[in-house]
């Protein structure tokens, strides 16, 4: 289990459910968190997010 969590409202990315993972190219990855935030992730490491609403 990863400890990974969202930078925003510190929810846990391994706790997220499967409708909330997008495959982007390569090694990207999207994930919308439960606050409205989305994650950008690398080769699963979180390399942004966007504010939420």
């Amino acid at each position: 289990m990863t400890d990974e969590a969202c930078p925003r409202c510190s929810w846990p990315v391994a706790e997220l459910p499967p409708e909330a993972r997008h495959r982007g190219r390569g090694g990207v990855e999207y994930l919308r968190c439960l606050c409205g935030s989305w994650l950008a992730r690398v080769d699963g490491v979180i390399v942004g997010a966007t504010r939420a609403d």
